[in-house]
């Protein structure tokens, strides 16, 4: 047979759709097109199922009664990460921020800096971080890298965050200067937000 037969033999015509398709330059940009959509769509599925709403869960040992706004504060007793003993009685007098998070928590991470901003400006407010399930040596080298001056304390057993019903992080805990809880908010927090909450706190 000639290569003339042959070529009239595999017209344009008889070629699949779907071949033709691909390789035409129409036909790549669709394929990209596609592909983008398929990886987008499988990160935003993943993030669903992972509860990626700005928020990081952390399993609890125990279950407390809820911590409640208008309620007093459940007390404890705990020690920093520097070996200092601190008490939430103790803390009576000024308002306290009770701040669970941890040191894998990516939103935990982002505000920590604001946090510091916040306690360098003001001596207003005690402000007290919980590291729900991390050791002392976990989250005194991370709060020593990343320059945090303020009350840290480590809670290997997560019997704090389980006192508080800290299962999403991070988890921001106001109590008043009568040892009140006067408000709970979950997710990270900008400097402006948190002025504005703890304005709000120390006027009471």
């Amino acid at each position: 047979m000639s290569e003339d037969a042959r070529s009239e033999d595999v017209a344009p015509e008889g070629v699949p759709w779907h071949r033709r398709l691909r390789d035409s330059p129409l036909g790549s940009v669709l394929v990209l097109a596609v592909t983008a959509l398929v990886v987008l769509g499988g990160v935003w599925l993943v993030g669903v199922l992972r509860g990626d709403d700005g928020v990081s869960s952390v399993e609890l040992a125990f279950d407390a009664d809820p911590v409640e706004i208008g309620q007093p504060a459940p007390g404890f007793t705990a020690k920093t990460v520097d070996g200092q003993q601190i008490s939430l009685e103790d803390l009576r007098g000024r308002p306290v921020w009770l701040l669970f998070g941890a040191t894998w928590c990516a939103n935990c991470r982002a505000e920590a800096p604001d946090v510091q901003a916040v306690h360098e400006a003001r001596d207003d407010v005690v402000i007290v971080a919980v590291y729900v399930g991390e050791g002392t040596k976990t989250v005194s080298g991370y709060a020593e890298e990343a320059g945090l001056t303020y009350q840290q304390i480590a809670d290997p057993d997560t019997r704090l965050g389980s006192t508080y019903r800290a299962r999403a992080l991070p988890r921001h805990v106001l109590v008043d200067a009568d040892g009140i809880v006067r408000r709970i908010d979950v997710g990270g927090v900008d400097r402006a937000t948190a002025d504005a909450r703890l304005d709000e706190l120390s006027a009471r």
